[in-house]
């Protein structure tokens, strides 16, 4: 198998992207959890700290992890990938991971320039509110096809 989708999402917007971008590609996507309580204000809070201090947590993910390569798409919390992203990098080869961003003021290039001297990504993309989602999820498939 050539690529694979995984995902982490508190509110839901990484799911969404992650599906319309396996509907657009035709990989397979599977959904990553850490089983943290990340619900309203104190799982607000504890999302940003856990962030800022470089914690992981446990993950588990819904299926066989059956690709060469991976996208791996996740939100930004507090400027930084979550715990579970960091995790999941922690035990899957970065440089088969393509890792997906999705924020409303960080920018993925900061992302990337902060995560570059740790893993050696295949690249970032970024979701943002200003993007045309559905266009970046289009020219996302067809650059996983491409590479």
């Amino acid at each position: 198998m050539d690529w694979m989708i995984v995902y982490f999402t508190r509110t839901g917007n990484c799911e969404r992207i992650a599906k319309k971008l396996a509907e657009a590609s035709g990989y397979p996507v599977v959904r990553m959890n850490d089983n943290v309580n990340w619900s309203g204000f104190f799982g607000f809070m504890k999302a940003g700290f856990y962030a800022l201090t470089g914690r992981r947590t446990k993950i588990t993910v819904e299926g066989k992890l059956e690709a060469d390569r991976i996208v791996l798409i996740t939100p930004i919390w507090a400027g930084s990938i979550t715990p579970a992203a960091k995790s999941f990098l922690d035990h899957f080869d970065p440089s088969k991971v393509l890792l997906v961003t999705v924020s409303e003021v960080t920018k993925p290039e900061d992302v990337y320039r902060a995560l570059k001297r740790k893993y050696n990504l295949l690249g970032v993309h970024g979701f943002n509110r200003q993007v045309d989602e559905d266009k970046s999820i289009k020219e996302l498939a067809e650059k996983l096809q491409r590479v």
